[in-house]
Formats: structure tokens, sequence, C-alpha cells
């Protein structure tokens, strides 16, 4: 009687033959295969047991944090990688984790959350334009996440672009939306720069398990991720300057309000003395007795104020 795929097995693929076969039975019994497992049901660590996979491995794949790694195991690989979260309603810079294990000749990949680099590989297999074996879906596997954070930085860049005009938005919104985007990018930054190195580790060691074409690709996704990871290492110093450039722009607009009130203030000094002094309601005041008095003081105070205007600009005050 042949055993059914289990509930928590979401797709398998037979890669012994060109194009790449669906399986649902007898998964204990085959050699190139590639199982992708929904890591959060039950039964998962027995049916791994029973497919001679060593418990410490099991443990590794099952764990609930993780950071991209490379590590060598006997009779395969444990790679874990980290994708962009392309899920409506969530936040692409949540990194979901995709752990690859390559274990006698079959590939087991576990995720929580479905993962869209994983889904593209899975539609060309159903269109059976796919892979045409597990190596070659190692390489479009790293391949496709690539392109997903490639993606991620291309929107990012366009956010950039648009939050150093000066001409759209305040200030305040600008900072704001600044503050949020740098929050993004170093989330990314955490995930980025380990899965560089695992992917370069994994390099150093394919020509155990790839053919040499499928090394040179994946030679060239290390390449990609690098100047992705240049890309975002860039566009963190672009924010530095951008924030720098605001906090300038708001200690200039300070300094011009500051500046200003103190010109102001500077032209009523001397009228504000004025009128404070003939506000004194004592005997011998000047004009008291004169019905015009009150006329000739502000024409004397008009005088002034305009005496003050054109010494400040002679002055250059502005």
């Amino acid at each position: 009687m042949s055993q059914q795929r289990p509930e928590f097995i979401i797709d398998s693929w037979d890669f012994s033959q060109h194009p790449a076969l669906s399986i649902s039975s007898e998964l204990h019994d085959r050699q190139q295969c590639w199982y992708h497992i929904q890591r959060d049901l039950q039964g998962i660590a027995e049916w791994l047991t029973a497919s001679g996979i060593p418990e410490p491995l099991i443990d590794a794949v099952l764990e609930e944090d993780t950071r991209p790694r490379f590590e060598r195991v006997n009779e395969g690989f444990l790679l874990i990688l980290r994708g962009v979260n392309l899920a409506e309603g969530e936040r692409p810079e949540d990194m979901l984790s995709l752990r690859v294990l390559f274990y006698k000749g079959n590939i087991y990949s576990f995720r929580k959350r479905p993962i869209r680099s994983v889904g593209v590989i899975r539609e060309r297999l159903q269109k059976q334009d796919g892979p045409e074996s597990l190596q070659d879906f190692l390489v479009m596997l790293i391949e496709e996440m690539n392109n997903r954070l490639e993606e991620l930085l291309d929107q990012i860049e366009v956010q950039m672009e648009q939050l150093e005009d000066d001409d759209v938005g305040t200030t305040s919104e600008r900072q704001r939306k600044l503050t949020e985007l740098h929050r993004r990018m170093l989330r990314l930054t955490r995930f980025v720069r380990p899965q560089l190195t695992a992917i370069e580790r994994f390099g150093s060691e394919a020509h155990k398990w790839l053919d040499a074409e499928n090394v040179q690709w994946l030679v060239n996704e290390r390449d990609a991720i690098q100047r992705e990871l240049e890309s975002l290492e860039m566009l963190l110093e672009q924010v530095w300057m951008l924030r720098e450039h605001l906090q300038q722009e708001v200690a200039e607009k300070m300094n011009r309000n500051t500046y200003w009130l103190s010109v102001i203030a500077g032209v009523f000094l001397p009228i504000s003395f004025l009128t404070g002094v003939f506000g004194i309601n004592i005997g011998g005041m000047p004009g008291v007795e004169s019905t015009d008095a009150f006329w000739i003081f502000c024409g004397a105070l008009a005088i002034i104020s305009v005496v003050e205007f054109l010494l400040l600009r002679r002055l250059r005050f502005w």
C-alpha cells in the first residue's frame, strides 16, 4: 500500500526525469526529489525521521528564529535564506525565512508563510517550464529571491528620489517619511549581509553538488546580491546626507525667523521707549496742554521708524 502525501507537504516534484513530475505517493522511496514543507504543522519531525534525516538537522530546519547561513553536513548541506515578504498588507522588509536542506540526493524546503520566489518556481513547474534538475532548482531559487529583493530596492530608490525633491511636501513630512524608510532599510541590511556570506560559503563548496555551469550561475547570483548590498549601503548613506540637509534646512528657517524677530524688535525698541516715557501720567510732561501734541508725537515716531529702516538697509541687514 503506497503512502499518500502528508498534509504538511505543500508540493513535491520528482526531478529524475524532465520535465519534472509532481508526485503524491511513495515519497520515502525516491531520489532526486524536491519536497516543499509547511513547517508549523504536526508530524513533520516524525516524517523526516522516517526519511532518514538525523535529529540535529530536523531541529535546525524547524527552529523558530534563524538567520541566513550555510552549513555543510554529511551527505549534503543546510542553506537558510531570507526572502522579501510580498504578502498583501505586510511589510516587505520583514523578510521571510526559507530553510533548504539537501540530503542524500533530495531537497527539502521549509516555510512558515508563502514566499513569492518559491511560488514562481512552482508555477513554472506546473507549466513544464521550470528547472530541469535539482541543481537548476537551487540556482533558480536563489535567482528568484535576488530578483524580489532587487525589485524592492528599486522601489526604495524611487521613494528616496521623491524625498530628495525640496518642492514636494513639508520638511516635517519628509523627515517622518525618511525615518520610516531608514528603519526599513536597516531591517533589510540585518538579513542581506549574512545572506551574502551564506551564499559565498555555498559557492565555495558548490562544486561538490553542482556541475560547472551551475556553479558559474551561482557565482553570478553571488555577485548580484553583492551589488544589492552595495546599493543598500549607498541608500543608507543617502539617508544620512538627506537627514543632514533637512536638519540644516530647519536650522536655516529658525535662524531666519530669529533674525527677523530681532530686526523687528530693534526697530520698535526706541519707539517703545518713547511711548513708555510719554505715557507717564505726571505733571510737567511736554505737550500736555497742546491739542496738536499727539499728532506731532506720531509724526516723530514715523520719522524715527523710517530712519531706522534706511540705516539697517544701508548696513545690509537683509
